[in-house]
């Protein structure tokens, strides 16, 4: 007599790949939260270091880092628009060696900057700091986001820049330039000084040189006053998330959005709404560009730092006066963004955070009174 070895159906088998599945559905969405959580960890302990940085440059210095250089060996430099000479080295480079990069520190030439004078092949400060600019700082990235480089040599090449191929590199952490544009009231900008309420990092009163914050001109509290939040690194043609530039997206964001946002408060909340501000273009970043005033398209026009990308939370538009750039705080973290506040504490900013609290968080000296649960 022959037996049959038992074994599964035909339909048994059915039902056990598809149980197998239901697990699988249910359980993929906690493993990616888990993922999620655990990227979130890595971003807040990454601005926990450089707003302790921010302190220990504080105590050695006796200010905040400023936003900027604009010109180590000649003054006045008040034109920090591109290829005006200025060197715009940002803030962050003074503070390499409180982050252990000291020998990026020491390799990166002070005297010509980021920028600096042009030169045949363009700014000299590109050629001769090039291997700071293509080197990545880890502290500056971000898990959950994907991380790119900027090719500089072509998007510059469609006005005449010849240079030699190298990418710089891009980061997640920009530091707050206040609630209007880059050129805050005071450097080619499209509103005036009143309508700007003071950040930590941007132009002092007049726009001939940086701010300097201390602790003590934060008025309105180190634990109530956001220094630093996220931003997200656009494609090789697109100036977001550039390090070594504090242009808007890139080493700056304003708080004309709320966080992932692309509601502009400014046409909606006096005073702003009646100070006639040029509202085209004014639901998404706007970012620099050699041409004209356009809506951004995806590879970026010539002559524009701006490549468009709705679906990626990166949409732009070409902003032809470089000081009326503006853009937001973004994160891919689910509900908003990792700030860094003045006493060193950082919090979760949620997309939900009304526009006016916003606003008030992040000005130094408004005396506004804000609840830490508006935000």
């Amino acid at each position: 007599m022959i037996r049959r070895r038992p074994g599964f159906t035909l339909i048994e088998l059915l039902v056990v790949i598809a149980i197998i599945a239901v697990l699988i559905a249910l359980l993929l969405p906690a493993v990616q939260a888990a993922r999620e959580a655990a990227r979130r960890i890595q971003c807040v302990n990454n601005v926990k270091q450089l707003g302790l940085a921010m302190h220990n440059y504080h105590e050695s210095n006796g200010s905040f880092p400023s936003s900027k250089i604009f010109n180590a060996q000649t003054r006045p430099c008040t034109n920090t628009n591109f290829g005006k000479g200025c060197q715009n080295t940002p803030w962050f480079v003074l503070m390499l060696p409180l982050f252990e990069q000291g020998a990026m520190y020491n390799a990166f030439n002070f005297s010509v900057g980021t920028e600096g004078p042009m030169s045949g092949s363009g700014p000299l400060g590109f050629l001769v700091n090039s291997t700071v600019l293509t080197t990545k700082i880890g502290i500056f990235q971000c898990p959950s986001d994907t991380q790119n480089m900027i090719n500089l040599p072509l998007v510059l090449a469609p006005m005449g820049v010849s240079l030699p191929p190298f990418q710089a590199t891009k980061g997640n952490y920009a530091v707050h330039w206040g609630n209007t544009d880059f050129g805050q009231g005071v450097h080619d900008s499209y509103f005036t000084a009143a309508l700007h309420l003071q950040s930590a990092f941007g132009l002092n009163g007049t726009g001939s040189g940086p701010s300097l914050v201390t602790v003590a001109s934060v008025t309105d509290g180190l634990s109530n006053t956001v220094f630093m939040s996220e931003v997200l690194q656009g494609a090789s043609d697109d100036v977001r998330g550039t390090l070594w530039v504090d242009n808007p997206g890139a080493g700056s964001f304003m708080t004309r959005f709320t966080p992932n946002g692309s509601i502009d408060y400014v046409p909606r909340i006096a005073p702003w709404s009646g100070a006639g501000i040029p509202t085209l273009g004014n639901n998404m970043d706007n970012l620099p560009t050699f041409g004209g005033n356009a809506p951004g398209q995806s590879p970026a026009a010539p002559g524009s730092f701006c490549d468009s990308q709705p679906a990626q939370k990166l949409a732009c538009f070409s902003q032809a006066k470089d000081g009326g750039c503006f853009s937001g705080a973004r994160s891919r973290h689910p509900g908003g963004v990792n700030c860094l506040f003045g006493d060193g504490s950082v919090r979760f900013a949620k997309d939900s955070v009304s526009a006016m609290t916003w606003i008030q968080i992040g000005s130094l000296n408004g005396g506004e009174v804000v609840s830490a649960d508006s935000y």
